[in-house]
């Protein structure tokens, strides 16, 4: 893996950086640590950046001092479409988290937004497209086809009875398709 999102909604901030520093003291690098959320502390330099919903982007535009201050973080943003990745694009964010891709339990009883529109998202914009949503081994070449630069997963790995093996599968898949992100 090469980040590891701490994105549990119903965590404070403060909570947030409690699991960072958590996974610093076990050996995980700070660089490769986002923060889900708008909160911003001194501390998130340290990390390797923060990751926004679209609630944070609304909330803050390009001639906010925050976003400013942003500047020197790793920002990433989900988007469900065209338009909102060309938005989060304008307004200064590094990567895109696009998805949900394929039917995934994560997003129960909601329509995956499906390989055309990751497409349509990667085509549409010069900024890294990473694909979430139902990410699987057996899909990893064609969301490589539709031009995600990257893959996160959730669910694949967590509801596995061997995470690190479902991790593993992952990784063989990234490295039998060529040059994903993970």
């Amino acid at each position: 893996m090469d980040y590891i999102h701490i994105r549990e909604k119903q965590l404070t901030w403060q909570d947030k950086i409690g699991w960072a520093e958590s996974l610093r003291s076990v050996g995980v690098p700070s660089c490769r640590i986002v923060l889900n959320g708008s909160g911003l502390s001194p501390q998130n330099d340290i990390y390797g950046g923060v990751h926004w919903g679209q609630e944070a982007l609304r909330k803050y535009n390009s001639n906010n001092d925050v976003m400013s201050n942003m500047k020197r973080l790793r920002l990433g943003v989900s988007v469900h479409s065209i338009e909102e990745a060309k938005i989060a694009e304008e307004r200064g964010a590094d990567y895109l988290f696009f998805g949900h891709v394929y039917v995934t339990n994560s997003k129960r009883g909601l329509e995956p937004r499906g390989l055309y529109a990751l497409d349509k998202v990667c085509r549409g914009v010069s900024i890294p497209v990473i694909a979430i949503g139902g990410i699987e081994p057996r899909n990893i070449d064609a969301i490589r086809s539709a031009g995600a630069q990257g893959v996160a997963v959730i669910s694949n790995v967590w509801s596995s009875d061997s995470p690190d093996r479902a991790a593993a599968s992952l990784r063989q898949a990234i490295v039998a398709t060529g040059s994903l992100s993970r």
